[in-house]
């Protein structure tokens, strides 16, 4: 015998029990619930991907104030790590707006050391802002300013923990890819730019000089007598000295000129804008702070610096110009050393 069932049986049949309970209310309600969880989690993904596109501070930064945009009307987002005292920062003002702006985060993430968010007032710009700490020992930290003062009624504000979490492994896996990158363009002894960033920079300050008609000077230097301090001290003393010239070179420049180490106990500089006479003064300087610093062997003349200095000229190639420089450092070597030649 077979079992019959209704057309009206069947229909109920298929009804989840759960939902058909619930008013149409409470229904309504999750629904919203549902859509909302949606958005946010569309909001994060979309973050998330953004930011994983690269792997540059700024520009990272610069993604992260554009996913913010529709979220929260702001002027600038800036990022610090206490120990590096550089400031990282997207700003979509423009001119005497942007610096006013920059100076005020690097005033702000100079002075704070928060263990909780802060927020607060600058009344240099007529804006607020908000700071957060990202790590255990608040030494990193997310700055945003913004026109608005009730900033906590934001959607933004309501992804707060989020998208803080969402920012932290980018932030270091950047700030990590920063220290490799500079670590591959630095001399890892001194400090100072490598041989290749020297060149790299050599091309963009010819074609800068060319474009603006100004004086630009090469100078080549070679340490005096440092052979003597390796072979009769050793290799640590000689490291040693290499450090210290190094640091006194860097105090004497000027921040706009280009200081490398070129090789051993050579280095090189480009000195923008600068004519011929006036690179000569400051080189001048350079030899007389090294003779200063008494460093020497037993039985040897003290550490000292040659220096050969050449101004480009137009039909210069960085070799060429590099060769005047050198030719001239020989002679200031022949002539006596620790001197500059032109």
């Amino acid at each position: 015998m077979g079992i019959s069932v209704s057309m009206e049986n069947r229909r109920i049949s298929r009804i989840n029990p759960i939902l058909f309970a619930k008013q149409p209310k409470v229904l309504i309600e999750e629904i919203e619930e549902y859509k909302r969880e949606t958005e946010r989690l569309g909001r994060i993904y979309d973050l998330h991907r953004q930011l994983g596109a690269t792997l540059d501070l700024d520009s990272m930064l610069e993604a992260f104030s554009r996913w913010l945009a529709p979220l929260s009307a702001h002027t600038l987002v800036a990022y610090q790590r206490r120990s590096r005292q550089k400031l990282h920062s997207a700003c979509s003002c423009h001119g005497p707006h942007r610096l006013q702006r920059v100076a005020a985060a690097k005033r702000l993430l100079s002075e704070s050391n928060p263990g909780a968010p802060q927020k607060g007032y600058l009344p240099e710009l007529n804006q607020f802002y908000h700071l957060w700490p990202l790590d255990p020992d608040h030494s990193d930290c997310l700055l945003i300013i913004h026109p608005h003062a009730k900033l906590s009624t934001a959607p933004f504000l309501k992804l707060e923990e989020e998208v803080l979490d969402e920012l932290r492994g980018p932030l270091e896996r950047a700030l990590a890819y920063e220290d490799l990158y500079d670590q591959a363009r630095r001399d890892a002894l001194t400090g100072l730019v490598n041989r290749r960033v020297f060149e790299e920079r050599a091309d963009v300050e010819m074609a800068h000089a060319q474009r603006h008609k100004q004086p630009l000077t090469l100078a080549c230097l070679d340490l005096d007598f440092f052979k003597v301090i390796n072979d009769r001290l050793g290799h640590a003393e000689g490291d040693q000295a290499l450090k210290t010239v190094s640091q006194t070179f860097t105090k004497t420049v000027r921040d706009s000129d280009l200081l490398a180490r070129v090789g051993g106990d050579e280095f090189a500089m480009i000195l923008p804008n600068t004519s011929l006479e006036n690179a000569a003064l400051l080189m001048e300087r350079l030899c007389k702070a090294v003779r200063a610093l008494q460093i020497s062997a037993p039985d040897s003349a003290p550490l000292g610096v040659s220096v050969g200095i050449a101004s480009w000229n137009t039909e210069d190639s960085l070799e060429s110009w590099w060769q005047r420089a050198d030719a001239a450092l020989y002679r200031a070597k022949e002539a006596g050393r620790s001197q500059v030649c032109i």
